[in-house]
């Protein structure tokens, strides 16, 4: 059951119904049952492994409370190392075992990967991360533990979120799931709101271009270096309309209960640099692996010693960026792996950190030749350059996932690189898409593009709510009617999401 299916919009319906029904201290009972009763509906053999989370969470964050701080550490490494091996062997072990035997000379296989996993529960990357961000915070005394165990498997289990995130912390999301919350119009309306824009997004764009996007990737020899570089830029709006629009039905779900999750995305392809746009992209993973491991790894004994080797050997200015260089090339190499057990994700994940960490080696030329060439920060047309950089730089990278194997995303690049002359007509630019679906898209993209470039001032939810009722209901009408006119649907009502695979 995906969240834009009809079956979750009627099991949505039910709850709320039954939410705003039970008396007020009873409605997180109603959403803790609900959000099992949607887990079991998704597969109910992944249903222990939850319980292991919720659990062993329980037992750790509570214990912590009595013990001595070395204890606590005991205790939360335990912990750690529990759930993180979990997540480990349902969706690593088949890549790890596949690499162990070909080094072992077991396997002659000239591959590079191909996806090797298990197929690992539902949402087990994102639960996995929440409930471990939890136990860390209740170590470091940022937020008391919960005492009630069912309260704690609500909140690892929570049904809008527990698919695809966003991966909340407890400190804010906790508080508003075991609240009393009475029925607003403003809720109810904002929310839906939301999810239809969210459809509006899923159906329109992504859906139509996905299509398009997997043909390109899957026959890429049948294809000149242009579309296979418009096919990592179309895969580049496909995965942020796919996942934004996922993010807008599970956040105007949740909000009609009266629940704000966390927002995960901040127009990303307005930044300005690759840094930026993973501050504005899937926020509440960036912010995990920034505030669970960058930092600590960045003030570890090791990045210590790292950056006293740099400041030894180079300079002193050189050497302080080696803690944050050190703890950066973990944490890419690690983002690239949370998202699949594969090379090609590996890599993905080291050029992002490459770059990055360029771009840090690099910025005292860079403001060098700023001065040189008298370009000023503040210059419209010079960040507007630096945005057009920033998203090739993005969809360019989008060749490693797009390419079923690592051995497919090099030749990619390659011939992206190396053939010439190029072909321009409208199956090159355009393949797999008659005039009709064209037009859907392009007014689809045009929409999603204004609304973004409003949203930069206020909230377009805001801007409609001002307006009179009359407009107010043909906007809504309007979205309804372009969802169904133009949007692409499959036999429960359109399918899954991208990101529901990491």
């Amino acid at each position: 059951m995906t969240v834009n299916s009809i079956t979750f919009f009627v099991f949505l319906l039910c709850t709320v119904i039954i939410y705003y029904s039970v008396k007020p201290k009873h409605q997180w009972i109603c959403l803790c049952i609900a959000s099992y009763i949607f887990y079991i509906l998704t597969g109910v053999s992944t249903l222990v492994y939850i319980f292991i989370t919720t659990i062993t969470t329980y037992i750790a964050t509570n214990w912590m409370q009595s013990v001595t701080k070395k204890r606590k550490r005991k205790i939360l490494t335990g912990l750690l190392l529990l759930n993180f091996g979990v997540l480990l062997v349902l969706k690593y072990y088949g890549f790890m075992l596949f690499n162990i035997n070909r080094i072992a000379g077991i396997v002659n296989s000239v591959r590079l990967d191909d996806s090797l996993t298990f197929v690992a529960p539902l949402g087990i990357s994102y639960y996995t991360l929440q409930s471990m961000g939890y136990a860390i915070d209740v170590y470091k005394s940022k937020c008391k533990p919960e005492r009630n165990i069912f309260k704690v498997a609500l909140f690892v289990g929570f049904f809008p979120q527990m698919t695809q995130g966003p991966i909340g912390r407890f400190k804010d999301l906790a508080s508003q799931l075991y609240a009393s919350h009475k029925f607003e119009y403003r809720n109810f309306s904002f929310g839906c709101q939301r999810i239809l824009w969210g459809l509006f997004k899923k159906t329109i764009i992504a859906d139509r271009l996905s299509p398009v996007v997997r043909n390109i990737f899957t026959h890429y020899g049948s294809y000149d270096n242009l579309t296979l570089f418009l096919g990592c830029v179309y895969m580049t709006i496909q995965i942020y309309a796919d996942f934004s629009g996922y993010m807008d039905i599970v956040c105007g779900a949740a909000e009609i209960f009266g629940i704000k999750l966390a927002e995960n995305f901040k127009t990303p392809f307005f930044s300005s640099s690759l840094a930026e746009y993973w501050r504005r992209w899937h926020i509440t993973l960036s912010g995990w692996f920034r505030d669970y491991l960058f930092y600590p790894l960045s003030i570890s004994k090791a990045a210590v010693k790292f950056g006293k080797f740099g400041k030894k050997h180079f300079s002193v200015s050189i050497g302080k960026m080696f803690p944050a260089i050190f703890a950066l090339s973990i944490v890419w190499f690690a983002t690239g792996l949370w998202h699949d057990a594969s090379w090609r994700y590996i890599l993905w994940g080291v050029a992002n950190g490459i770059i990055i960490i360029s771009s840090i080696w690099l910025e005292p030329l860079f403001k060098k030749t700023k001065l040189l060439f008298h370009i000023k920060d503040s210059c419209k047309g010079w960040h507007r350059l630096q945005v057009v950089r920033t998203f090739l730089i993005v969809s360019l990278l989008k060749v490693f996932p797009g390419a079923s194997s690592t051995k497919e995303s090099l030749i990619i690049i390659k011939r992206m690189i190396t053939e010439f002359p190029v072909s321009i007509n409208y199956k090159s630019i355009f393949p797999q898409l008659c005039h009709s679906e064209l037009c859907y898209l392009v007014f689809g993209i045009v929409i999603f593009a204004g609304v973004s470039f409003y949203q930069r001032k206020e909230p377009v939810r805001e801007y409609i709510a001002r307006q009179v009722f009359p407009v107010r209901v043909m906007v809504y009408l309007g979205m309804i009617a372009s969802i169904l006119l133009f949007g692409v649907f499959g036999t429960d009502a359109v399918g899954g999401f991208e990101y529901a695979q990491y």
